[in-house]
């Protein structure tokens, strides 16, 4: 189905030295994150906030969450007992070698856009709603580069859909010519993470749009957590290359996912009261509430 599409993952290069490529991975990125910035901008204009203070702090929690990724990353990749490549902390922090994890990029962006709102004064839950979205659409159209790069495929596959590899790009068993030959079709997972991404972009644009004024603040991140992470989990499963626990079929990631769709039912069921109270807290309750004394009767003195 995308046979046709076979680009050289090198845009061009910058006469630098013996030349300095730059790569479609990135451009197509940066075009994500810039999308996705331009809407998030218009949004927060509509909901009465400053789109300088988003603009201002967006370079700061980018260059985090992609730092926070590359660590996430290697991080896993040590635990699975695959980091002997990052003996040095060059290798470590080397972001052109390849090697970044979203989730990872996004609990720490999280975290320093908190810090960035907290310094500023401004609304946490109205920034947090207007970055849900923002980050499914920037992601969307990012994982676009993976298919450049040839990464971010899954399992052998029969369907008309599948995509080729090239034996270079494979990982692990897939580069057996004799089991895989190169005729063989993968998954192509990164189509699959886009869809669901530009389809939750698209089901919270048309929340936000018809519930905005309803709702309450937060309400918008919460779905995306829900969305977000239970998608992720769910393509975890066609994700061969990412370290698993053990000899199970479950990876660190996936379990990152389903913790931040949690982590968006509880802020939902936080911000409309819905949590199940303890005996302890219902007692406290209790005890806060007291009956109205009874009013004497005047005629009765």
């Amino acid at each position: 189905m995308l046979d046709f599409l076979q680009i050289d993952p090198v845009a061009f290069e910058i006469p630098i030295g013996d030349g300095f490529p730059i790569y479609w991975y990135g451009i197509i990125v940066t075009v994500g994150i810039a999308i996705g910035a331009w809407w998030a901008g218009r949004e927060i204009e509509r909901r009465g906030g400053n789109p300088d203070e988003l603009y201002n702090g967006l370079l700061i929690v980018v260059i985090a969450g992609y730092a926070f990724a590359r660590l996430w990353y290697v991080l896993q990749e040590v635990i699975a007992g695959r980091g002997a490549q990052y003996d040095s902390f060059l290798d470590v922090v080397n972001v052109r070698a390849g090697g970044a994890n979203i989730l990872g990029g996004f609990i720490g962006a999280a975290l320093v856009a908190y810090i960035y709102i907290r310094w500023r004064r401004l609304n946490f839950w109205q920034y947090a709603d207007v970055a849900g979205p923002a980050v499914l659409i920037a992601q969307a159209i990012g994982r676009w580069g993976n298919f450049i790069n040839q990464e971010l495929y899954g399992p052998p596959t029969t369907l008309p859909w599948g995509i080729l590899i090239d034996i270079p790009s494979r990982i692990g068993p897939y580069a057996d010519l004799q089991q895989y030959p190169e005729t063989t079709r993968f998954h192509p997972t990164f189509l699959y993470e886009s869809l669901w991404l530009l389809a939750g972009f698209i089901l919270l644009l048309y929340l936000n749009r018809r519930y905005r004024e309803q709702w309450k603040p937060g309400t918008l991140f919460g779905a995306f957590l829900i969305w977000w992470g239970g998608g992720r989990a769910w393509i975890e499963f066609f994700r061969p290359d990412q370290p698993t626990i053990g000899n199970t079929p479950i990876t660190y990631s996936m379990i990152v996912a389903v913790l931040l769709a949690l982590a968006g039912v509880y802020i939902l069921l936080h911000l409309y009261n819905k949590l199940p109270e303890n005996a302890r807290m219902a007692r406290r309750r209790r005890r806060r509430v007291r009956k109205p004394r009874p009013r004497r009767d005047p005629e009765l003195e």
